[in-house]
């Protein structure tokens, strides 16, 4: 058989009954996702900078920064388990693999990210300022492209700024302005706030408004 070749109208209607299915489960889901993360994203940032403050920048603080992988991640498994039941079991669609695959290469990145600056730092070299940059960067363009493939305006806003912020404290690196404790930190937990809390509560209000 062969295939039905669409016309301009029957394409835009397929691709707009994606997305809305793929806004309907991010709804469902996504919002706790993204309110675990951002809430223990930006506690734990919190955490470090009183920590950091509080010892006179002491260095080991930096190691507080992996409870966002361990509380984080276990977060997630029990959220996904919970939704497991929740959604409807319907075939995933394109725009379901594509932002599933966005944020699968996000934690991927991480993950390589920390493993190289774990290496690096077995061998006397400090690297942990890329994570930083990379929290910033990679969280902000998921984000953005996130809202764009939903049409979510708040996730558009949010991801958009973190990127940005992302890019100004690269630049900082880069021209070797001192990153002080007292504008980075409220900065990384005030990007986490607009790029996932906020976003999180928006969807979670839309998905009561839908049952």
């Amino acid at each position: 058989m062969e295939d039905k070749k669409l016309n301009t109208q029957e394409s835009l209607e397929l691709i707009t009954s994606m997305i809305n299915k793929t806004k309907r489960q991010m709804h469902i889901g996504q919002g706790n996702l993204l309110l675990w993360w951002g809430y223990v994203s930006a506690i734990v940032g919190l955490l470090v900078g009183v920590s950091l403050f509080l010892t006179g920048g002491n260095p080991a603080c930096n190691w507080l920064w992996f409870l966002i992988w361990i509380v984080g991640g276990i977060g997630m498994l029990v959220e996904l388990r919970k939704d497991k039941g929740r959604i409807e079991k319907e075939p995933k669609t394109y725009v379901d693999r594509l932002t599933s695959n966005l944020w699968l290469t996000n934690g991927c990145a991480f993950a390589f990210g920390t493993l190289l600056s774990i290496g690096f730092n077995f061998f006397g070299k400090n690297t942990w300022i890329v994570m930083l940059i990379l929290a910033f960067i990679l969280s902000g363009f998921s984000a953005n492209m996130q809202g764009c493939i939903i049409q979510e305006k708040s996730m558009k806003i949010g991801g958009g700024f973190t990127l940005f912020a992302g890019i100004f404290v690269m630049c900082c690196v880069f021209a070797k302005v001192p990153l002080a404790v007292e504008w980075v930190i409220p900065l990384f937990v005030l990007c986490f706030v607009v790029t996932m809390i906020i976003p999180g509560h928006i969807l979670n209000a839309k998905a009561k408004k839908q049952c």
